[in-house]
């Protein structure tokens, strides 16, 4: 793990998953680094316990906090385009499940852009989030690097 580059995946290809547990500091530190203490995030409901931010669980989505995500020392992943789906709540105190799957490629003016999408589940298997990012890469050796291919 480690040792290819993000760039270098393929349609299909997967970067490791990531699990991580949001507690309720850890969900309220990030509500103070956002200022947005709605009530909906600290307090419990009937519903059940506090809503994580959804802004905390896009953060843990970057394809970066894959295990597996590398690229070498002068190469960078540009954030080019964004889509993220809500499907149910995230409640504070679970843990979560997020996965990148490569699902498209493709050439635009010279320049390779790779689709990522990452799907985050909780502890009970509910899909709360998915994210389809497109990125495109700078520095080093990239896919493309040398302008458009034939």
């Amino acid at each position: 793990m480690g040792s290819r580059r993000a760039d270098e995946l393929e349609v299909g290809e997967e970067f490791a998953p990531l699990e991580f547990h949001v507690s309720e500091e850890m969900n309220e530190n990030f509500l103070h680094a956002v200022e947005d203490l709605h009530a909906r995030y600290m307090e419990t409901t009937a519903g059940g316990a506090a809503l994580v931010h959804p802004a905390l669980l896009i953060n843990f989505s970057n394809n970066t906090r894959s295990p597996s995500f590398y690229l070498p020392p002068g190469m960078a992943a540009i954030h080019t385009h964004e889509d993220v789906e809500h499907s149910g709540p995230a409640r504070v105190g679970k843990r979560f499940r997020v996965s990148w799957k490569v699902t498209g490629r493709y050439e635009r003016r010279g320049r390779e852009y790779q689709v990522v999408e990452a799907p985050i589940f909780d502890e009970d298997g509910v899909l709360v989030l998915t994210r389809r990012t497109t990125y495109t890469y700078t520095g080093g050796p990239h896919r493309g690097a040398d302008g458009p291919t034939e």
